[in-house]
């Protein structure tokens, strides 16, 4: 592998955990609103709206998950690519 290669798939590595990250921190914040929203509109009791927020929170969550494993992976993936150089 050429150094050029090397050093292009690390700036493009890059530039995909920097996409991630912000992908990451951006469901964070969804996360954060939706338990504030629950907080304040779900019934004490549970109920329909409970249920409502409670599989979003479980969607965004599977979500930030996924992310935070692409992240790691392209992370590693970079982590070799400097060993190379």
């Amino acid at each position: 592998m050429k150094i050029t290669d090397i050093l292009d798939a690390k700036l493009n590595l890059g530039c995909d955990i920097m996409d991630l990250e912000h992908d990451q921190a951006c469901t964070i914040e969804k996360l954060k609103q939706l338990h504030s929203d629950m907080e304040q509109e779900a019934e004490p009791e549970g109920g329909d709206v409970c249920d409502q927020y409670a599989d979003a929170i479980h969607k965004a969550e599977r979500e930030l998950e996924k992310i935070t494993r692409e992240i790691q992976d392209k992370t590693e993936k970079l982590n070799e690519l400097e060993n190379l150089i």
